[in-house]
């Protein structure tokens, strides 16, 4: 066997060497990463979008839903009772509420203070 026939069987046999197993059937998407909810305190929100605990809310800045494309915030707890004082904002879901207590009860942050404009 010649020096060259050497060198091309070297060169098969380790090119199916580096092959490896064959892929299985593709299932689509990857599996979702899991994660642990945020607790009171921590960052929410941002681009990595972690989610806050059972009965905490994302509170962002006022206005950094409007503003901030990948806005990030701190879990908190919501509050369980609110004053009946009608001081209006617009939360970041678009619905006007009587007070900053109440968008916050709800699990939302403010986007601007007075109500919100009809669409």
């Amino acid at each position: 066997m010649s020096v060259r026939s050497w060198l091309g069987l070297a060169a098969a046999l380790l090119i199916s060497a580096c092959a490896g197993q064959p892929a299985g059937p593709s299932t689509g998407a990857p599996p979702p990463m899991s994660r642990a909810p945020v607790a009171e305190g921590g960052m929410c929100g941002g681009i990595a979008g972690f989610q806050c605990g059972e009965g905490l809310s994302c509170v962002m800045p006022v206005g950094a839903c409007k503003t901030v494309a990948d806005a990030s915030g701190i879990c908190r707890k919501r509050p369980q009772v609110c004053t009946m004082d009608y001081r209006p904002v617009c939360g970041c879901d678009g619905k006007t509420y009587g007070n900053a207590c109440s968008a916050a009860g709800q699990g939302v942050s403010v986007a601007h203070e007075g109500e919100c404009k009809a669409s």
